[in-house]
Parts: structure tokens; C-alpha cells; sequence
């Protein structure tokens, strides 16, 4: 029997500690013929050539800060994220572990030009003295407590039926002219990649808020969705899915291994 095209939406709090581990277990179950990241290829270009000279500009910084202002600076998640910010992102790590062992193929799908205009537009002002100094004086927040309530915050609106939340919370980037053109732009190279695939499966890993719908002003689920992709979110747990009920019995059963299903 022919295997048929599937298309899977992995959606991942970009700063999670633990989310290289959640995620080659979610590709190794779902044995995806390609997979395209959420990252683009200046992206990659410019943490692998300037990030660990910002690493250590950053370290040193904060270390002196934390000197004068007499605090732990390993208590501060804001820290934490900052670190993760700069660094080559574990989707991109994972999903090319996966694919040379597979030999599976990779795409990095995300537009140079926004990454670019990103990094250029808010970098700057991450790494300055006078935000890190602001963010030690401010309460820490737990790194990880804080990824455990982005996760619950998705499941949450990935699961919502109810007509006021995904909107209201979509409203604060869909009227954003960039972000609705880098929707676009995603969505149509992947359903490229997507026609490209004869028999298979096509995972799409990339930031939680690009699997919300209907309703959230164009993600790139809603974009797609009439390809019928199955959502994932990474994290334990099962949710919705797509398919026939004796086929979301079968994955209700792999849930806690495989991550939500929406």
C-alpha cells in the first residue's frame, strides 16, 4: 500500500532547556522524509559566525553587573533566554542530528531579510549594558517556570473553541505588515517543500504562535490548512488532531511520547 503525504506543524517555545531531547523523540516517532526549520540562513550564518564573541561579551557584561549590584546573575531566566537567543537554535541542532542520520532532507525556510532586519533592530539593544542592567534589577524569573507557562499558555489557545482568546491574542503582531509577509513567505516555501514530497511525511518546526487558528489574523496554519496539517505541540500530553477518530485513539495511546496533537 502506498504511503500517504502528511504534513506536521511542530510548534516549540523557542529558549525550552529541554527541547532538544522533546524533539528528536518526536521526529524519530514520526519518521518525517524532510524537515524544514524555523530559522533562516543568515540567521545561522550570523550565530555561527559572531555567536560566541557575543556569548562572551554578554557573560562578561552581566558578570560585572552582578558584581556591582551584588546578585547571582544564575537566578535571572532573562538571563537564560538571552544566552538562548544567540546561539544556534535546538530545532536547527536537532532536525540536522536527524537528518544525517537518516538521510532525510533539511531546509531552512525563513526569510534572510527579516532575520536580518530583526538582528539588526534588536540586538543591539539586547546585549547593551543599560537593558542587562535593568533586567538584574528586576525580580528574576525561573527559566524553566517560564517556558512551563509559555507551554501551557499554547495548549491552551491551541485547544480554545471559545471566540475571544486566539484573536485577541493574535491581534498583537497579525495587524504587523512584516509579520503578515513573512507568513506569506513560510507558508508558500513550505507548501512547495510539501509538493516535493511523493509519499512521506514533511515536519515544519518552528515558534508555537505559527500553529494558532482559525481566527489569528493568517498564521501559517491557516495559511495551509488546506493541506490538513497535523499540529504538535512540544510538550507532553495529547490534544486535537485532524484524523478519524480510531486513528486519534492510536496516537492518544503515543501522546505522552510524541507531544500534543492539534
Amino acid at each position: 500500500m502506498k504511503e500517504v503525504k502528511e504534513l506536521i506543524l511542530i510548534g516549540t517555545v523557542h529558549r525550552d532547556p529541554g527541547g532538544a531531547e522533546k524533539l528528536r523523540k518526536i521526529l524519530t516517532n514520526a519518521r518525517p522524509v524532510a524537515v524544514a526549520v524555523e530559522v533562516s540562513p543568515y540567521g545561522l550564518f550570523y550565530r555561527y559566525r559572531n555567536g560566541r564573541r557575543l556569548l562572551r561579551r554578554l557573560m562578561r557584561t552581566v558578570k560585572r553587573l552582578a558584581q556591582d549590584l551584588q546578585v547571582s546573575w544564575q537566578r535571572w531566566g532573562q538571563i537564560h533566554a538571552i544566552r538562548t537567543q544567540i546561539q544556534v537554535p535546538f530545532e536547527y541542532r536537532t532536525a540536522l542530528s536527524y537528518c544525517r542520520d537518516t538521510g532525510a532532507d533539511l531546509s531552512c525556510i525563513d526569510s534572510s531579510t527579516w532575520s536580518k532586519r530583526w538582528i539588526d533592530n534588536h540586538w543591539c539593544h539586547l546585549l547593551s549594558r543599560e537593558n542587562l542592567e535593568v533586567l538584574l534589577t528586576e525580580s528574576p524569573k525561573d527559566h524553566k517556570q517560564e517556558v512551563s507557562r509559555d507551554y501551557k499558555m499554547a495548549s491552551f489557545l491551541l485547544r480554545s473553541r471559545q471566540e475571544p482568546f486566539v484573536p485577541v491574542f493574535a491581534k498583537t503582531w497579525s495587524a504587523d505588515l512584516h509579520w503578515q509577509q513573512r507568513e506569506t513567505d513560510l507558508a508558500r516555501v513550505l507548501e512547495g517543500l510539501y509538493d516535493k514530497v511523493d509519499t512521506g511525511r514533511l515536519a515544519y518546526v518552528g515558534g508555537w504562535q505559527h500553529l494558532l487558528g482559525p481566527n489569528a489574523g493568517g498564521t501559517l496554519y491557516e495559511r495551509l490548512e488546506h493541506l490538513q496539517p497535523r499540529r504538535v505541540l512540544l510538550n507532553n500530553g495529547v490534544g486535537r488532531g485532524h484524523r478519524g477518530k480510531a486513528r486519534k485513539a492510536r496516537k492518544a495511546r503515543k501522546g505522552r511520547e510524541r507531544g500534543f496533537l492539534y
